[in-house]
This record gives C-alpha cells, structure tokens and sequence, in this order.
C-alpha cells in the first residue's frame, strides 16, 4: 500500500457524506473530475474498490461504507495534531430528509437541532421519497412508515396527528363545516392521484363525496389553500394550529400509517456527529409531543 494522502482521504469522506462524487464535489467546492481523480488514486493507494458506477451515479461501495467509522478516527486525530494556521476547520456534514411537514417543522426550531456551539452542519432534504440510507443519500431519514432493512437502526417517535381546517372567515355560521355534511357541502384541496397511497390521502378520499376542486404535489402547499379562504383540508395540527386565520373543523386524529420512525444505517450510527444531531431530533420531538398529539 503506497502512503496515505490525507487529503484524498478527506475527499473521500465528503464522498460517503454526500452520498454521491457530484455532492461531494459541491460540499468541498471543487470541480467532480477533481473529486473523481482522487478517488481512484486513493483506490490504487488502498488497493480496495471505493466507489460503484451505477445507473444512479457513482456511489461507495461496501468496502467504501465499511471504511467509514476508521476514516473519521484517522482524520479526526490528524485533525487534533495539525496546525491550524488561524483557519478553522470545515464542519461535518449530517444530511436530514423528511416529509415537507416535518422539514418545515424542524426549520422554524432548529437552533433546537444544533450544538452550543454548532458541531456539525445541518442539511434538511424535504422529500417525500426514501432516501437509501447505506448508499449515502441521506444520514438520518425520518418516515411515517417502518424500514425493514437489517443494516439500519430504528428509533421510535412520537405520531403526530392531523385534522381537517378551514379559514376562518369560510367556515363561520356554517355548522356544516364542524361535521361529516362537509365533505359534501364544501370545495376541497388534495394531493395529486401518484400520491393517493399517503395515509391523509386515503383517509380523505374514504370520505369525500366530491372531487377536490385543486390538487397539489406537494402536501405543504395544501396550507396555502386553506389560508386562501376557499377550500377545506387535512393539515397536520403541528402546521395549521399556529395559523391565526384558520381553525380545525374535526377533531384530531392520528392517520394509519404504522408509526413514525427515525432512522439511521448502522455504519453512519457511529459517527459521534450524527448520533448527537439524531439524539436532539429525537429529544425536541418528544419535547413538543403535546404539540404534536393535541386534545
């Protein structure tokens, strides 16, 4: 084995952080050509294979993952003895995704997600999608459904529930609106049919009695409508409780959607770093669970 270049082996940390040579070259702000040179040198210095061509992208490969936990302890200790000439070290990187709710959510409170001072960089993906937690693409993902995969690491959350809003000035002197006679006797805002399997999605069409009159792809602009003064719909109550101008028409309820869950791949678990950001996202969520879970 030839002598380790540091350097490349930071690259090569960016690589497993990011998930990807294109984020990897976007976090460290150098060009990917640059991130992909020292990648295969660094494969020619390990004599491992680091990184996989896929249809998907170029992506770490297993022995990449396993190299991860003894990565951070080398550059770690490197970092602790090297000078620092006035210039303080880059941040780590902990990559969030989660549903549009939720990211907005942590977004208004997320002084409560870092460090006194901040010990790593915080990145919230909304997506609605499922991140691959062992290929990098995210370090924590948090869902309303459970993951089956061995290589990643459960944590339970609280559920949180919704319920059906409307604005104020829609709804008043209109008993109709506080019972079931309103999914006959008002306009509705939904999610697209491609997003018809979501629990709220289920849940409100078992009901409906009327097309929706609009349809959103993405389930954070429902609020909008609502705030629109024209339409009804199913809002969590963490979103739309705040909100001066609407008020809840049903009483709260928690969708079927079989639990809410953070989780994190087993590799990733050992970085001090993400299992600090993980704890603070699992403790100001069990913090706020009377917000979530309102009577």
């Amino acid at each position: 084995m030839n002598k380790l270049n540091w350097e490349r082996l930071r690259i090569y940390r960016a690589v497993l952080e990011g998930g990807s040579l294109a984020e990897a070259a976007r976090r460290l702000g150098v060009s990917q050509p640059t991130v992909s040179r020292q990648v295969r040198a660094l494969e020619r210095d390990l004599d491992l294979p680091l990184v996989d061509i896929t249809p998907d992208g170029a992506l770490p490969t297993a022995a990449g993952l396993q190299l991860a936990p003894a990565l951070d302890d080398m550059l770690r200790a490197a970092d602790s003895i090297r000078p620092s000439h006035g210039a303080g070290r880059a941040m780590p990187v902990v990559r969030v995704t989660c549903g549009p709710w939720l990211s907005a959510f942590l977004g208004k409170n997320i002084h409560q997600l870092l460090g006194d001072p901040a010990d790593a960089q915080v990145e919230i993906v909304s997506s609605a999608a499922f991140a691959d937690l062992p290929r990098r693409q995210a370090d924590i993902a948090i869902r309303n459904q459970r993951l089956s995969d061995s290589r990643i690491t459960l944590r339970r959350l609280p559920d949180y529930a919704c319920a059906v809003f409307g604005a104020s000035s829609l709804v008043q002197n209109r008993a109709e609106a506080f019972d079931d006679r309103r999914f006959a006797s008002f306009d509705w805002a939904a999610l697209v049919d491609e997003l018809d399997h979501f629990p709220t999605a289920r849940w409100l069409s078992s009901r409906l009695q009327r097309d929706p009159v609009v349809r959103f792809s993405t389930s954070i602009n429902l609020l909008d409508a609502v705030k629109s003064g024209s339409v009804l719909a199913v809002i969590p109550c963490f979103a739309g409780d705040p909100e001066d101008d609407i008020v809840r028409v049903s009483d709260p309820f928690v969708p079927d959607y079989g639990g809410h869950w953070l989780a994190l791949a087993d590799d990733v678990r050992r970085r001090p770093y993400v299992r600090r950001a993980a704890d603070r996202i699992v403790a100001f969520l069990q913090e706020n669970r009377s917000i979530l879970l309102p009577t």
